[in-house]
């Protein structure tokens, strides 16, 4: 065929962005804190800085929805040559711009965002399937736990960067019960454990991970969820003594949920961060925009529990590890009544869990005796109406945190807020609980377009700023943050 005619076959069936992407795209103007200049880290209103939200949103995405973002989606469904099966397989690339206020040019992230190929078996009854999924680069996707925010065995799991973590995925599923084994690897620098004098030694070694769990539906409003990994998370290399030198690091998980709705017609809470990403007439929608709305009222509930062990040093000089245990929770309720949603969610995460992939607050150290500890709990409330003809949404969420902390044995009381962001706060003072509060206002301009106008406060009486060698209470207006979002945000 030549180029002429092949040129002209493609004209004649244009294809169109959605049929291949899947494009959110946001423009921001926004401040941290409107009371607070750059000397205090608030930079004043820009369009560049975006993440500007309370502590307790996102909590089923791994982003906010200020952050422009897009995934390749080529995706195919075929029927199989052999009776009774089928087979589906996506490409699925991230892309993600970056505006840094260090650099003067903008630039992209491109990643994997979970290809699969998938292999899939018609059983006998409705709904009834065993399927092969094989992740080809990044099995981010498949993790364990339910809530994403305490969903854990992702590729942070790994104590160091890595640049692939494929996996594979064996699955069985009826009529929304099903059950699953699956394995991942990935690639580190890595010690002998037997060449402990010479720690420039670096090897390529893999690193295993096998993950299994289940789900059965009790009726259709009641299910109970369950499941399990062990993973190779590294090596111990900051140890002094030789015998532990170059020793494994292994995690170990369970976790747990049972989720009830009194009616069908209120979907369970599942975050898109973990399902396949698929693009096809079935799996889309004409319009992104989705609000929750029922005839009568629902009620959801929905409760998890996550328990992760592994080995670590006792200490740098200590030729032992210990194992040691963190635990998380939480609670999320949902109540709609017609355009009307109430939400209430609390959340426990203690300091173990809540450091698990660094691993430790010292790297590879137990927490042990060495520190005083609190856990984090958190709990929040939220509801918002959709007026369906004026296509306006207000909306109203408030939270108080209890942070989780640590005391060294110097008297130094540390806030960690997740597994890297911490902060001293100051002398002579104990932690206090973080109060923050959002309200704002979506309006959906069409079927892809919304805006977003939000008023956000904060109040952190933990904030401190350094005085010599000593840590002193932060001004009022640094640890009353004020700030807004004026976001126009689109997908396609």
């Amino acid at each position: 065929m030549s180029p002429l005619l092949l040129l002209c076959g493609l004209s004649a069936t244009p294809a169109r962005a959605g049929d291949f992407m899947d494009v959110w795209i946001s423009t921001a103007f926004e401040d941290t804190n409107v009371l607070a200049g750059p000397e205090a880290m608030s930079p004043s209103p820009n369009f560049v800085e975006r993440g500007n939200a309370a502590f307790f949103e996102n909590y089923e995405s791994r982003t906010t929805d200020d952050i422009s973002r897009a995934q390749l989606v080529l995706y195919k469904r075929s029927d199989s040559f052999f009776s009774g099966w089928w087979t589906e397989a996506a490409f699925v690339l991230r892309y993600t711009p970056y505006l840094d206020p260090d650099q003067t040019d903008p630039g992209t992230n491109i990643e994997d965002d979970g290809s699969y190929v998938r292999l899939v078996r018609d059983l006998p009854g409705d709904d009834h399937t065993l399927s092969l999924t094989g992740y080809a680069v990044d099995s981010d996707r498949f993790r364990l736990g339910y809530s994403y925010d305490l969903s854990w065995g992702g590729r942070e799991i790994f104590s160091q960067p890595i640049g692939a973590a494929p996996g594979v995925r064996l699955q069985w599923e009826r009529q929304g019960s099903y059950a699953f084994v699956g394995a991942k690897t990935a690639i580190m620098d890595a010690v002998p454990p037997e060449d402990s004098t010479t720690t420039d030694t670096k090897l390529n070694q893999t690193f295993y991970a096998a993950l299994a769990g289940g789900g059965i539906m009790v009726g259709d409003r009641l299910k109970l969820e369950a499941n399990a990994g062990s993973f190779q998370q590294g090596q111990i290399t900051s140890s002094d003594a030789d015998a532990l030198y170059g020793a494994p690091i292994v995690a170990l998980g369970v976790a747990g949920q049972v989720a009830f709705r009194s009616r069908p017609e209120v979907d369970f809470i599942q975050s898109a961060d973990l399902r396949l990403y698929r693009n096809e007439p079935e799996s889309t929608r004409d319009s992104y925009i989705r609000h929750r709305r029922i005839d009568g009222v629902g009620v959801l509930v929905q409760a998890e529990v996550d328990r992760l062990s592994h080995n670590l040093m006792i200490s740098p000089d200590s030729d032992s590890t210990v194992i040691e245990t963190g635990y998380a929770g939480d609670l999320q309720s949902l109540v709609i009544a017609g355009s009307t949603v109430l939400g209430v969610d609390l959340v426990y995460k203690d300091l173990p869990y809540i450091v698990f992939n660094v691993p430790g607050i010292v790297s590879q150290q137990s927490i042990g005796d060495s520190y005083e500890t609190t856990p984090q709990f958190y709990g929040r409330f939220k509801v918002e109406h959709w007026f369906q003809e004026a296509h306006v949404t207000p909306g109203f969420g408030v939270g108080l945190m209890q942070p989780a902390t640590y005391t060294t044995q110097d008297g130094k009381t540390v806030i960690q807020i997740d597994d890297r962001n911490s902060e001293q706060i100051p002398d002579g003072q104990a932690p206090t609980a973080i109060l923050s509060g959002i309200t704002g206002v979506q309006v959906d301009l069409s079927d892809s377009m919304v805006a977003i106008g939000e008023v956000l406060y904060t109040l952190n009486n933990n904030k401190s700023n350094p005085d010599g060698d000593a840590r002193v209470l932060a001004p009022a207006n640094e640890r009353n943050e004020l700030g807004f979002n004026l976001i126009l945000r689109a997908r396609f």
